[in-house]
């Protein structure tokens, strides 16, 4: 009994001991603990690690756990932060409006200051107003820091959230104690998250640069703050010179800490710019940033410690935020179901394999996958579907690969898993995912938007295409924007003939996609015209009247959802094991083929059906060359008549 007495009281001293600084040093001044683009991911989640097993990571009862840890050993010295893209990837946005679940469970957490991303614009100013709304009747008290989001002054659709910005309030900065020092914390929207915001219209957000360098001087020279925080939801590329929030430290020396949002990027080194520490703790939750830092002599801060901390199952919840977890979550299961859903815990199918969200080995040009084809697949079958289960005309679906979000695991898949792989958007219908459109191009201008692969898409991955219905071939050794050699569509007896120049066809897309058709043209710097049309030929820009009709007997428009079309596809499956639940055919195992990269420096090849452009740049190839030549052969001439001339007495 006193031996096991001593035991404990041992443990618990050692216990103490490891927690508490070793003698002689001092703890850090201030501890940053920070996240971004947490995505609605409220619930622990399963991931695959690279050495094939499955992991649960994530949630935030266990996030708050962790920041309540850290306060009780360091007490006010600690700082918790979000860097934007606090919602959207789960199905908890059903609620957003009505419950602002992640708002509510970071106040709880522990939260000080957040800002926002791109994604809290995704259902229109509007929603996020009311979201915002309900967080303050519910004295939620999240702060939120946003320095650069302009409202329009003529256009009335933002005038509501300007309303909510002033009365939440939401401040343009924030000053906290901590730990003795003055604090000062900022939030910006970057410029390609703004790009990705067109949803946030007529929101926009100004320079970010320029507003940091204001905000920045108010703060050190007013508010006399001791340390600066950017909240950034721009971003890190890897690469210092296409990096937005690189850039941002080097034009604006006087911040201190960037975290760096967007991009989901583990920075796991803390990126160093002049006297900047920049950190990024990827997406998700799966990590909790950790940047301990200590004031010099010179009172710049420097980096005592920097780490990304795995939030793994082996860690405690937070009981408080979990059993709000809890609750929030049979809310959104009632708000499925009341919307003509299954319920979301309900197993749809199951899978013996990955059906990965990474892209394919670097060796392959194309990046066609097994479930971008099962998304593309599952869409078209969703549109046969609502028209009668035949179709009467060739259909292409087209899908951009960046917006695949999740992987499909081994084992049991739910309706969770099967949005969060789809979870992006919402239609006018305002309920998330987005819609399936209708447009039409014709055989030319499809064989311009197969140019996004073989072009545009090297560049920005996001970009690159997955497409049912038609065959594309290319050749990336081409001249650009006149790469695509081949461009065969399915006809409706399913054979495959050549895109016919003239002929307008039937192109199918959710609704974000179908807005960027138009975006390719200044993509190309106007090289691939591309016009939306209704099945008339008619120029169409308002894509919102060109949804497709899921139930057409039904009043209003009921919207195919991309993840509810995926959803139907899967469960029809066969059960090829007998237990009772749909099977995902081994077939999706490896990409179909329908996007093809045939490189190729074969000169018929390079030149084979080649539009003006190539023959344009073919003939600056020789010109230049020949030009300069010349220039040089008359330079040469000159130099030698000189030596040559007779000297004048």
């Amino acid at each position: 009994m006193h031996i096991a007495r001593r035991s404990i009281i041992a443990g618990l001293f050692f216990l103490i001991l490891a927690a508490w600084p070793a003698a002689g040093q001092n703890p850090p001044d201030l501890i940053v603990l920070f996240t971004q683009d947490l995505h609605s991911a409220v619930r622990p989640f399963r991931l695959p690690t690279p050495d094939g097993r499955i992991e649960t990571v994530g949630g935030f009862a266990r996030i708050a756990s962790m920041i309540a840890a850290e306060r009780r050993q360091f007490g006010d010295r600690v700082l918790a932060v979000d860097a934007g893209d606090m919602i959207a990837g789960t199905l908890f946005p059903m609620i957003f409006q009505s419950e602002a679940p992640e708002f509510r469970l970071m106040a709880l957490a522990g939260f000080e200051a957040v800002t926002f991303g791109n994604h809290e614009f995704d259902y229109g100013p509007a929603a996020l107003a009311r979201a915002m709304t309900t967080a303050k009747v519910k004295r939620i008290g999240l702060p939120f820091v946003a320095s650069n989001v302009v409202f329009d002054p003529r256009d009335k659709r933002d005038d509501l959230l300007e309303a909510v910005f002033r009365d939440y309030p939401v401040a343009s900065s924030l000053v906290l104690q901590k730990g003795g020092l003055k604090v000062g914390i900022f939030g910006l929207v970057g410029k390609q998250a703004a790009d990705d915001a067109p949803d946030a219209a007529p929101v926009t957000f100004a320079n970010p640069i320029s507003r940091a360098r204001e905000i920045t001087a108010v703060l050190r020279d007013k508010e006399k703050v001791d340390v600066v925080i950017a909240l950034s939801h721009s971003g890190t590329t890897g690469k210092p010179d296409d990096s937005e929030d690189e850039k941002l430290a080097r034009e604006v020396p006087g911040i201190d800490v960037i975290i760096s949002g967007h991009p989901h990027l583990r920075v796991l080194s803390p990126i160093i710019v002049g006297s900047t520490v920049i950190g990024a703790v990827g997406a998700r939750g799966e990590e909790l940033g950790d940047l301990r830092l200590s004031r010099g002599p010179d009172g710049r801060f420097q980096v005592v410690s920097y780490a990304l901390r795995r939030v793994t199952a082996d860690l405690p919840e937070d009981p408080v935020v979990a059993a709000e977890a809890a609750a929030l979550n049979a809310l959104v299961d009632e708000a499925v179901v009341k919307a003509g859903g299954l319920n979301p815990e309900t197993v749809v199918a199951e899978s013996k394999f990955l059906l990965s969200d990474q892209p394919p080995a670097p060796a392959k040009a194309s990046w066609e996958t097994g479930l971008g084809d099962l998304i593309v697949n599952a869409e078209r079958r969703a549109i046969e579907t609502a028209e009668g289960g035949r179709l009467k005309e060739p259909l292409l679906v087209v899908f951009p690969w960046g917006h695949i979000r999740f992987p499909l695991l081994p084992g049991p898949i739910t309706g969770n898993d099967v949005f969060q792989v789809l979870s992006l958007g919402t239609g006018p219908d305002e309920k998330p995912g987005y819609p399936l459109i209708n447009v039409w191009l014709t055989g030319r201008e499809l064989r311009r938007l197969f140019e996004v692969e073989s072009t545009i898409a090297p560049g920005n991955t996001d970009a690159h295409l997955i497409v049912a219905g038609a065959a594309v071939r290319y050749n990336p050794r081409r001249a650009p924007f006149d790469r695509v050699t081949s461009l065969e569509i399915e006809e409706p007896d399913g054979t495959m003939k050549p895109a016919e120049p003239d002929r307008l066809y039937r192109l199918a897309a959710n609704i974000y996609m179908g807005r960027m058709i138009g975006y390719v043209s200044k993509a190309s710097f106007g090289l691939l015209k591309l016009v939306p049309k209704d099945a008339e030929g008619k120029p169409r820009t308002d894509l919102e009247n060109l949804i497709i009709d899921a139930d057409p007997a039904a009043a209003g428009i009921q919207e195919i959802k991309e993840w509810t079309a995926l959803e139907a596809f899967l469960g029809g499956f066969p059960d090829t094991d007998g237990n009772g639940v749909a099977d995902i055919p081994l077939s999706y195992g490896a990409p179909a083929g329908r996007v093809v990269a045939e490189p190729s420096w074969n000169p018929v090849k390079l030149l084979r059906g080649a539009h003006a452009l190539t023959f344009i740049l073919l003939g600056l190839i020789i010109l230049i060359p020949l030009l300069l030549f010349l220039l040089l052969r008359g330079i040469i001439r000159r130099l030698f008549r000189r030596k040559k001339a007779p000297i004048q007495a």
